[in-house]
């Protein structure tokens, strides 16, 4: 019986989900061409609200969100990330290119304004850069996870400077943001990640049968990148955010035998992650 009523709670909330993202479909088709971006950002974040409700999905905001012309720069743990973020402050994200031929989500982004990425072109990361320098000076907000990949939130990993290079060209600030998942007894929640082997669906289908999934956005002070190279940005990048979420910033533990043999913590990209892998900036 037990198994059958947590099932029949997983299926309750996945159509849900499915008739949510239909709303956010017709939204975006017939109400975005003609919304100015403060109204399509407020559409942005009730959508997103709306969706980690249905996921039951507790957020706990502290710090101050960015108002503009920011490259944001976040950990990753799990594609539920976008939305922690969308539901305070929608930025312009960076995805790998190959998501705008997935069924409707990538039809979505586009139109949200997703900046893409092609892996398969080194010298693409030069434009996407450009892009991304521009949508800044415009007053946007651009958001990048410059760890790469995911991990499953036991540690930070090193940031990858050159994804940070935009807040240089367009001398804007970097704005830290600190993601965790924890449980109710305030132990970092590991089945949400995002990471190794596991697939989108898995992965939506195990968040789907969890009674409360509890994350917390911890927004940073800016730092300022003028006079900055990009390599000390994302030393200071993640030393912030480590400090916030109380982790070990990246190199400061030797590596031990079970994390060269690639152990749980030190995560893999998943296998269908929309997110640009690391090789993809240079």
């Amino acid at each position: 019986m037990a198994f059958r009523t947590h099932h029949a709670v997983r299926v309750l909330r996945l159509t849900r989900l499915v008739i949510h993202l239909a709303r956010g479909v017709l939204t975006v088709g017939t109400v975005f061409p003609y919304s100015g971006k403060a109204r399509r950002h407020k559409m942005i974040r009730r959508w997103s609200t709306k969706l980690l409700r249905i996921l039951n999905v507790s957020l706990s905001v502290s710090g101050n969100p960015p108002e503009g012309q920011s490259l944001l720069v976040a950990n990753h743990i799990s594609w539920l990330d976008i939305y922690l973020i969308n539901s305070v402050c929608p930025p312009r994200f960076v995805a790998k290119s190959e998501i705008r031929k997935w069924p409707v989500v990538g039809w979505l982004s586009e139109k949200t304004g997703v900046l893409f990425v092609e892996r398969e072109r080194r010298s693409d990361a030069s434009r996407v850069n450009r892009a991304i320098s521009e949508a800044i000076a415009s007053g946007d907000l651009v958001a990048v996870f410059p760890e790469g990949t995911t991990s499953d939130g036991l540690r930070i990993l090193s940031f990858r400077a050159p994804l940070l290079e935009p807040a240089l060209t367009s001398n804007s600030n970097l704005h830290p943001i600190a993601l965790r998942y924890v449980t109710s007894s305030g132990e970092i929640d590991t089945g949400v990640a995002y990471a190794g082997e596991i697939s989108f669906g898995q992965s939506l289908w195990t968040i789907l049968g969890q009674a409360e999934v509890r994350a917390e956005i911890i927004f940073t002070e800016a730092i300022e990148s003028a006079g900055q190279n990009r390599k000390t940005l994302a030393k200071q990048a993640e030393s912030v955010i480590a400090a916030a979420l109380n982790l070990p910033t990246p190199g400061t533990i030797p590596e031990t035998p079970d994390d060269l043999q690639g152990a749980p913590q030190k995560a893999r990209l998943p296998k269908d992650s929309p997110y640009p892998a690391p090789s993809d900036f240079h």
